[in-house]
């Protein structure tokens, strides 16, 4: 496009001054251009200097009506001008391209990046306006030289094409627009992302502070859970514990092979025992004792001091009176069972001992006391519970009675002679003693505890008793081999080898009974005779023989078989 200053022609100074000026404005404008693709800045002056070389431009196009030359050169000019032009689209590509590049800073460059387009939507109208001018200049010069009319032509060419060139350069301006909105909405994005990402990251840092803090907590608690469970798995000591609930405690449970080292106060609970048990100085149940009430009635003869109890009880644990006097602990000692006074007894002096024992019981001893007043006449009263005699103790006015006078009965005691008038009599009776006697602890039960023949066979498992056991004929399938030599009488499971020169009689167990089974080979040269012994042999009444080297298997079946010979 021609611009020009002024009113000169072709070839006047003002108007080549015009031209070089237009031609440097360009210049300045490419430059401007490519500057406004690094600084938003320097755009701006670039954009403000095209403006003022569009309005120059257009006051030169003014003068294009009144000379045609002017118009050719004008049309040259043009022709520059739009070459310029498309360098300056060529510039607003690059310029496109660098603003692409400086996304970065389109934040801060978005303003005048919206400026920019709005400036150069102006460059387009002005360069609409110059064009418009430039056809009126070439029509006007079509009337002054016909060779003026093909400048014109080629003038409204270059027109068209700066046009084309300009629109194309204002659509890369819009798209550098929508591109720097693009990059402004981005960058809020990211900014919004960004400050949504330094919220959670604060967040994270609180909780990862509160985590730490829980984290560090947690290691004191299991620091000091730590602490305390190694001091209860070891050796733990307390002034005072107190349990509420209702549930239960648990005590510490082994068998009596486990039992401690005993220190005095241990308490445990038994598995083998079943039962719960407690350290003094040596190992017991605990809880359930009950007193077992011994009475043990001798004669003094002035002469003897020891005197055998029926029990072994604790000297603590005794009652003796020498005809129904009380004797004090130091008049006499105990050991094991044997009671031994310190003065003999006078002669025919009546001594009572009782004796309580502590035995492994489910139930306490529960005394009840029964008072009455005597008459004088009246022997028998009832007692409000019934006890065995020998768990009473009775006072008659305050003197204590020896078991020889008087009686019980179910709930009625009877005395052997009436209490006087007026004494105040008085019975202690122990009674509801629930014995359950539990397992005595090992090695405990003595030879003398068991009462003869009360160990039967069905107390005896199958199988339990080894022929180590067990004596001549008894048990077993047979006894160990024997020689003999000379006569014998049998036993059954006899495994007998006789050895003899001459005659040699063995003789059959007498009475016999099923299953007796005695074995017989002769291993001499003698004849070996087998007495029948009042049974039958193979179902006759003869004896037996076995020659050298024979022998027998004789099993006893009935009466009328005898021994069957096997």
């Amino acid at each position: 496009m021609a611009i020009f200053r002024g009113d000169g022609g072709a070839g006047d100074s003002n108007t080549d001054a015009t031209l070089t000026a237009v031609t440097a404005q360009a210049v300045i404008a490419t430059n401007k251009a490519s500057e406004a693709a690094t600084s938003a800045g320097n755009a701006a002056s670039s954009e403000t200097a095209a403006a003022n070389s569009a309005t120059a431009a257009a006051s030169s196009a003014t003068g294009v009506s009144a000379y045609a030359t002017a118009a050719q050169n004008s049309a040259t000019a043009a022709a520059a001008s739009a070459t310029g032009a498309a360098t300056s689209a060529t510039s607003a590509t690059t310029a496109k391209t660098a603003a692409e590049t400086a996304e970065t800073n389109a934040e801060t460059a978005e303003t005048n990046a919206v400026a920019q387009v709005t400036l150069a939507a102006n460059q387009v109208t002005l360069a609409t306006t110059q064009a418009s001018n430039a056809a009126t200049s070439a029509t006007a010069a079509s009337n002054s030289a016909t060779a003026a009319a093909g400048s014109v032509t080629s003038a409204t060419a270059q027109v068209a094409l700066a046009t084309t060139q300009a629109t194309n350069a204002a659509n890369s301006a819009t798209a550098s627009a929508t591109s720097a909105t693009n990059a402004s909405n981005s960058e809020s994005a990211v900014a919004t992302s960004a400050t949504n990402a330094a919220n959670s990251a604060t967040a994270s840092a609180s909780s990862a502070s509160a985590a730490s803090t829980s984290a560090t907590n947690a290691a004191t608690s299991a620091t000091a859970a730590a602490a305390s469970a190694a001091s209860i798995g070891t050796d733990p000591s307390f002034n005072s514990v107190t349990v509420t609930g209702t549930t239960a405690v648990k005590m510490s449970a082994g068998t009596t092979a486990q039992r401690p080292t005993g220190v005095a106060g241990h308490f445990r609970y038994n598995t083998t025992e079943g039962k719960f048990e407690g350290y003094s100085t040596e190992w017991g149940e605990i809880g359930g004792g009950a007193a077992d009430l011994k009475l043990n009635s001798f004669t003094g003869n002035g002469s003897t001091t020891a005197y055998t109890l029926s029990s072994s009880p604790v000297e603590d644990n005794t009652l003796v009176y020498i005809d129904g006097v009380y004797q004090n602990k130091t008049s006499y000692a105990i050991v094991n069972n044997v009671l031994t006074f310190s003065e003999a007894p006078a002669t025919s002096a009546a001594i009572e001992i009782t004796a309580a024992t502590i035995a492994p019981v489910t139930a306490s001893t529960e005394f009840k006391l029964s008072q009455f007043t005597g008459n004088g006449s009246t022997t028998a009263f009832t007692l409000s519970a019934q006890s065995p005699e020998n768990n009473t103790n009775v006072y008659i006015s305050g003197v204590y009675q020896s078991k020889s006078n008087y009686s019980v009965s179910g709930t009625t005691l009877t005395f052997s002679t009436a209490p006087p008038n007026g004494a105040a009599i008085e019975v202690m009776a122990a009674h509801a003693v629930v014995v359950s006697v539990s397992t005595p602890d090992d090695n405990t039960v003595t030879t003398a505890k068991i009462v003869n023949n009360a160990v039967t066979t069905a107390k005896i498992a199958d199988g339990s008793i080894t022929s180590a056991k067990l004596g001549a004929g008894v048990g077993g399938a047979f006894n160990d081999f024997a020689v003999k030599t000379g006569a014998y009488t049998a036993v059954t499971r006899d495994q007998l080898i006789v050895n003899s020169s001459s005659a040699v009689t063995i003789t059959l167990p007498a009475s016999p009974s099923a299953g007796n089974v005695v074995f017989i080979k002769n291993a001499g040269a003698g004849v070996v005779t087998v007495g029948r012994n009042g049974s039958k042999i193979n179902s006759t009444t003869d004896d037996g023989s076995l020659a050298a080297d024979a022998g027998a298997t004789l099993v006893y079946v009935d009466a009328t078989i005898g021994w069957k010979e096997l």
